[in-house]
């Protein structure tokens, strides 16, 4: 499937953003469209050649909008906010002339000083028509575009009201003499009210623009982590700079200090510290030396490193990092599709009740009085406002997500989660950290450490997880390995070899009855390797696969947000003893992938709002049946592709912080409708019984949008993990 992602300009409210949804879905071949009002932007997929690129950007051309392909949001929301910028500056200075004459009625001592010209008509009127050319272009813009596709926006309001001042004041400078203006007591010209409509919308605009570019600066940073240019070490051994977009897999590459890695691979050479934090959310600093895996866009702290780069740069970690995130800045959760149907009738339910407030004060008093009480109407009402209260807060909340390593792939996400009441564990990899260690040893012939020894020196030319831990275990002890010969490894059971003139066979219980040697019943465990020495059984290594660090403390918050479950493929025992250590009560053993998903079903037909925390091994499909599904990444890449949430880095603490973002997230989006509902709830009733002029409806109607945005950022400034009270 194709796709394209999109920088649109000229939206102003949430009916636009629909409007170019709509079209974008009839269009051949299109299987999905999302239009975000708040990063301005869309993604498009469509299948095979019945459209392409050129043919989508042209079709939102033609509904009056800029759309051009996306490099990076917020310098979109840069070019937007100069336009506007340059747009009130205008307004302003010209306005000063007319809001002067205005503001001359309340305060005397400014009348008596102010120029004679100032009031007169023509040069009022002269005033206005620049103003409303030019200030007001954007407006008409998106007016007739919204008419013309019959889905009137904020612009219709705008448009109409100021037209509507325009050509009333206009009609009665020429209705009079225009010998004299509003200086001299003439009450009938609104080119003080065009002034004062069009400086603060287009402040207000300003102000939006500028908001949501700094809303934005989470995802950003995430765009400056990409590397511009990478050192290729040549066969010579020469060091060479080029650019990323030259970059190779296989490529040996060399990172110094302070210097990004510019692709993910494995590290050949050197060690080095690494600071992950930006795409992993972890604060300490990594060790990486030969045989580990490195990620674009994490920095080395200390040491030096040679690479060979394992994915293109457009393939990174960080790249699908970033994928992600976008489509769930562009996705919409159940709360805003109710929004976007009441601002499908807004509009159009606003404009009835400017007629109706004109009909019914033209019957109960002058014209004048019922033209400005219906202007006031227009004004006062902001779709904007309804349409900006969900998406800014999304981009927000998954903007800190990402930057603390929490991937949201679609925003809806983030209300499910929020609502999560059961919380389903996998063990392995998912609690536990996926990696076993030594428990103990045990030996019959020989002291333990020589036995450890003996292993060691045949295990370190395994790569099965138990042999690593064998030949880690005599590591910390300064073992001195020994040479191993006639080595046989037997996939599934074990293997054999010589070490120091001791004939060696490792391996599982079953294997050890298939070769004669007989194992008590006590012993039989799949975490329990024996060792055979000179035909003899002579001892035991058990393993164990240790809890996170960070679980216990993770599952014990969670514990009062819903019921616990272990849900692991582990027998009886083993799973008992990771539960008590976790603390979690309601435990599953022995389960194969189809009784995982079979358990969440379960559970969703209970009503409980089902989160699966998994891998991404084997309980995809539990991950994918999930109303909610948390993959824990620690350094496995198939977790990216499972699941509707990748806590990157393998943090137990990310669920937690997942859930924080999500509740938080969720209030400031009820928070952001309350406000615009409360709002045109109190503010369009006062406008419709003269309460309100259109001077001061057209303020409130800027400060609404701005007050929206402005709570949005209050997301930013409210650390995560410092209370317990959500």
């Amino acid at each position: 499937m194709n796709k394209i992602d999109l920088q649109i300009t000229g939206m102003t409210c949430a009916a636009c953003s629909a409007r170019i949804e709509k079209v974008l879905l009839r269009m051949d071949g299109v299987k999905e469209a999302g239009v975000n009002l708040a990063t301005a932007s869309a993604t498009v997929r469509w299948e095979g050649h019945s459209t392409d690129p050129d043919e989508i950007i042209g079709r939102i051309q033609k509904l009056g909008y800029g759309a051009t392909r996306r490099v990076n949001a917020e310098s979109g929301f840069q070019l937007e906010a100069r336009d506007y910028r340059n747009r009130f500056l205008f307004a302003l200075v010209l306005s000063v002339p007319l809001l002067t004459i205005m503001i001359g009625h309340w305060f005397e001592p400014l009348a008596s000083v102010t120029p004679e010209f100032f009031s007169n008509a023509y040069f009022q009127l002269i005033l206005g028509s620049i103003l409303t050319s030019y200030a007001g272009y954007p407006f008409y813009a998106g007016a007739y575009q919204a008419l013309k596709q019959g889905m009137p926006n904020m612009d219709v309001l705008v448009a109409l009201s100021i037209s509507a001042a325009y050509l009333y004041s206009q009609y009665h400078v020429f209705l009079s003499s225009g010998a004299h203006g509003i200086g001299h007591g003439h009450h009938d010209y609104y080119f003080d009210s065009i002034a004062m409509v069009l400086t603060s919308v287009t402040f207000g605009k300003w102000m939006e623009a500028i908001a949501k570019g700094n809303a934005l600066r989470s995802l950003s940073s995430l765009y400056l982590l990409r590397a511009e240019s990478a050192t290729v070490v040549r066969p010579n051994g020469t060091l060479e700079q080029i650019p990323i977009k030259e970059l190779r897999i296989g490529t040996l590459l060399s990172v110094a200090t302070g210097e990004g890695i510019p692709t993910d691979g494995i590290v050949m050479d050197g060690m080095a510290e690494i600071e992950e934090s930006l795409l992993t959310g972890e604060a300490l600093l990594a060790v990486r030396k030969k045989g580990d895996r490195v990620y674009a866009g994490t920095r080395l702290a200390s040491g030096s490193l040679v690479m060979r780069a394992a994915t293109s740069p457009l393939d990174t970690l960080l790249s699908r990092v970033i994928s992600f995130v976008e489509e769930a800045q562009q996705s919409k959760p159940r709360i805003q599709r109710r929004v976007d149907l009441i601002a499908a009738y807004f509009v159009p339910g606003i404009l009835a009740l400017a007629a109706a407030t004109y009909v019914a004060w033209a019957n109960l008093s002058t014209s004048a009085e019922a033209f400005g009480a219906a202007m006031a109407v227009l004004l006062v009402a902001c779709p904007c406002a309804l349409g900006l209260a969900t998406p800014v807060s999304i981009l927000i909340g998954s903007g800190l997500a990402a930057r603390r390593g929490i991937i949201f792939k679609e925003g809806a996400m983030i209300e499910t989660l929020s609502r999560a009441d059961a919380f389903v564990f996998d063990k392995t990899g998912t609690l536990t950290e996926g990696k076993p260690v030594i428990a103990d040893i045990t030996s019959d012939r020989m002291p333990a450490i020589k036995l450890l020894k003996l292993a060691a020196s045949l295990e370190r030319h395994s790569d099965h997880p138990f042999a690593k831990a064998i030949v880690m275990k005599a590591q910390a002890h300064g073992l001195l390995l020994s040479p191993a010969t006639e080595i046989e490894q037997y996939p599934g059971k074990g293997m054999s070899g010589v070490v120091e003139h001791y004939r060696i066979v490792i391996g599982h219980s079953h294997w050890l009855d298939e070769l004669g040697f007989e194992v008590t019943e006590a012993e039989r465990m799949d975490s329990k390797l024996h060792i055979v020495l000179q035909n003899r059984l002579s001892g035991s290594i058990g393993f164990r696969d240790p809890l996170r660090e960070d679980a216990a403390k993770t599952i014990s918050w969670l514990g009062s947000r819903g019921e616990l479950w272990l849900a692991t493929g582990d027998g009886e025992s083993a799973a008992a003893s990771i539960a008590a250590q976790a603390g979690i009560d309601k435990v599953k053993s022995r389960m194969l992938p189809e009784d995982k998903l079979a358990l969440v079903h379960r559970l969703q037909k209970q009503g409980r709002i089902v989160a699966m925390v998994g891998d991404g091994v084997n309980d995809s499909a539990a991950l994918a049946a999930a109303n909610a599904g948390i993959a824990i990444a620690g350094g496995n890449d198939a977790a990216l592709q499972s699941g509707d949430i990748v806590i990157v880095g393998g943090r137990m603490s990310g669920i937690k912080e997942a859930l924080l973002i999500a509740k938080r997230t969720m209030r400031n989006i009820r928070q952001n409708l309350g406000l615009a509902l409360f709002y045109n709830a109190i503010m369009i009733p006062l406008a419709a019984v003269g309460w309100l002029d259109p001077r001061a409806a057209c303020v409130c109607m800027a400060s609404s949008s701005v007050l929206v945005v402005g709570n949005s950022l209050r997301l930013k400034r409210v650390p995560i993990g410092t209370t317990e009270r959500e």
